[in-house]
């Protein structure tokens, strides 16, 4: 089955992975009806019955219906029980190419699933097929690939893709028939359709990722990667894809390469494109409640150009998205791959003063990459590029299927913003984010983010808190480690009120991720104890890091409460209160 490698994101599951959306409508609309009617089994049983079918309109309506109902987790698991896979795998080599495309489209569905689906399309021998089924295309030489088959070749690449993010074995199986061959010759903007290019870049970008085969293969070609992230004519999104692979292959090497900045003016060129204003501007041109209506045929035009001008949106953000990944591994690239699991205490002294305290203004991001960061001003920008759709535009939106799917690509961005606004935060020097007063804004605007409660009183959006909360934390950190901030993060029990509130999320990281903010307001506390504020604060959160939070059931959160309390009273200041609030009696009682 192979090892497990890092989840990451792979290339989305279409709506319509077959293209034969005429001729199987009414099929698809009759699927929920039939599910609920006849149960998985028998829906499955009706799948197997079509793909084995002589018919090759039967095997491609069945390809359909498993790529349909692919995100169906109780059919999902069914399929995969019965083995419907190696039914399917096989039909990548049909005699009719309508077939192949079918089978390639509903394949690369089930690949978006997730960890344990892959796993199991591996379990089932889909590398085989699909790898038989690429070696058609090697040594095109100068010939192109006929347009009906670019939609089979990208999904086909795009399953791949999916399986090598997850499967050691689709990796050795890739280097050893060296497929990589075969991809490289799809980097042609000249010869070859976007869409195609991109999922070779993205494929390519997955096969460098800690390959050195890989890497190595890839070296020639760096010029080539070169000139494509410096093109004035190529897209964003292919620039920005291209500087993945481009880390990928050169890891910390990147720093010193002459391509770095030709990759950071690309990034920073891709992040200033304002995608709030461009999905806003969408939303006001889309007439509402069209989402399940019958289409006039007169209006056709009208909706085809509202389409293009929805997918060019959703390019920008997933351009974005890339870029703001790009920058965040840039930022900790030192603490990645070679140094990130050795843990020395010469390590975790490097950047602390004589006194044990970290200095605010040393940083651990590369100085070549700081000069970039500074240059372009990518702080602001991804702090713009982190602001939420108006409320009026989120309204328009939600009455279309495309306008929930830039809502929902959107908030991906936001998210991504403040992860990478988090690394940014931690790598750099407080005088290089602006200064004590710039980041206690930003702080602040964090700590709206994670306290504000939703209008209709719905559960708060886990991930778009974790992400806020772990950029806030990061910022916290950085704010605490200058006494000056003290003028700043003024903070009253009323505000930590607010923030404890968050720490009743039922996701371990956000609870840490408070820990530590708690922890850091506490020990920067300590420091000012002749304030009676100060003093007050440190009681309230020293009694709550006790009480609360070295109390919970998740271990990560409690050795996160036990490192911060004894942070806060390792100083002989703070000794007199530490008494008063009897906390050595109370640690003794959390003793098993």
């Amino acid at each position: 089955m192979g090892k497990t490698r890092k989840s990451r994101k792979g290339y989305k599951s279409r709506d319509d992975p077959v293209g034969l959306d005429s001729a199987i409508e009414e099929l698809e609309n009759g699927m929920d009806r039939e599910f609920g009617q006849l149960g998985s089994g028998s829906i499955v049983q009706n799948i197997m019955d079509q793909l084995q079918s002589v018919n090759p309109e039967d095997r491609i309506c069945g390809c359909h219906s498993l790529a349909s109902l692919a995100s169906k987790q109780e059919v999902r698991e069914k399929v995969l029980q019965t083995k419907v896979v190696r039914i399917c795998g096989p039909l990548l080599l049909d005699a009719d190419p309508m077939v192949v495309q079918a089978a390639a489209g509903c394949l690369h569905n089930l690949s978006c699933e997730g960890g344990e689906v892959v796993e199991q399309l591996v379990e089932q021998d889909v590398i085989t097929p699909l790898a038989t089924l690429l070696e058609q295309f090697r040594g095109l030489g100068s010939k192109l690939v006929e347009e009906k088959r670019v939609r089979t070749l990208v999904d086909s690449l795009g399953l791949l893709w999916n399986v090598m993010e997850q499967s050691q074995t689709a990796i050795d199986i890739f280097n050893r028939q060296n497929m990589l061959e075969i991809v490289l010759q799809f980097l042609d903007t000249n010869r070859f359709p976007s869409s195609l290019v991109l999922v070779s870049l993205s494929l390519l970008a997955t096969a460098c990722d800690n390959n050195i085969p890989a890497q190595q293969q890839m070296f020639p070609h760096f010029h080539t990667l070169s000139d494509m992230v410096e093109s004035e004519v190529i897209s964003h999104q292919v620039k920005v894809t291209t500087g993945v692979l481009l880390l990928n292959m050169l890891k910390t090497q990147i720093y010193d390469s002459q391509v770095f900045p030709l990759l950071m003016s690309a990034v920073s060129g891709c992040l200033q494109l304002d995608a709030r204003k461009l999905v806003s501007d969408w939303s006001s041109s889309v007439p509402l409640d069209e989402d399940d209506g019958d289409m006039e045929v007169e209006g056709a035009s009208d909706v085809i150009k509202e389409d293009k001008v929805s997918d060019e949106c959703k390019e920008v953000m997933k351009a974005q998205i890339a870029a703001l990944e790009i920058v965040a591994n840039l930022a900790c690239q030192d603490d990645s791959e070679d140094s990130s699991e050795q843990f020395s205490d010469d390590d975790d002294d490097s950047d602390e003063d004589e006194d044990g305290k970290t200095n605010p203004e040393e940083n651990l991001a590369h100085p070549m990459f700081v000069e970039m960061i500074l240059k372009h001003q990518i702080v602001e920008t991804i702090l713009l590029r982190a602001n939420d759709l108006p409320a009026n535009v989120k309204q328009l939106s939600l009455t279309t299927k495309q306008g929930r799917s830039l809502i929902n690509l959107h908030k991906q961005l936001v998210i991504h913003s403040f992860l990478c606004l988090s690394n940014l935060i931690d790598s750099l020097s407080l005088a290089q984010l602006g200064g004590c007063e710039r980041l206690h804004q930003t702080w602040a605007g964090l700590g709206k983010i994670c306290c504000q409660k939703e209008e209709d009183d719905s559960l708060p959006d886990l991930q778009l808190v974790e992400a806020a909360s772990s950029a806030m934390r990061s910022s916290t950190a950085k704010l605490c480690t200058d006494i000056k901030a003290s003028t700043f993060l003024n903070v009253t029990p009323s505000d930590l009120d607010q923030l404890l509130a968050v720490y009743s999320s039922p996701q371990a990281a956000i609870r840490t991720n408070i820990v530590n903010i708690m922890g850091d307001l506490a020990s920067l506390a300590a420091k000012n104890l002749v304030d009676q504020n100060s003093c007050k604060i440190l009681s309230l959160l020293g009694v709550w890091l006790v009480d609360s939070a070295a109390k919970e059931e998740d271990l990560r959160v409690v050795a996160e409460a036990l490192d911060k309390l004894f942070d806060v009273f390792g100083e002989d200041d703070s000794d007199q209160i530490f008494a008063d609030l009897k906390l050595l009696q109370k640690l003794r009682k959390i003793l098993p």
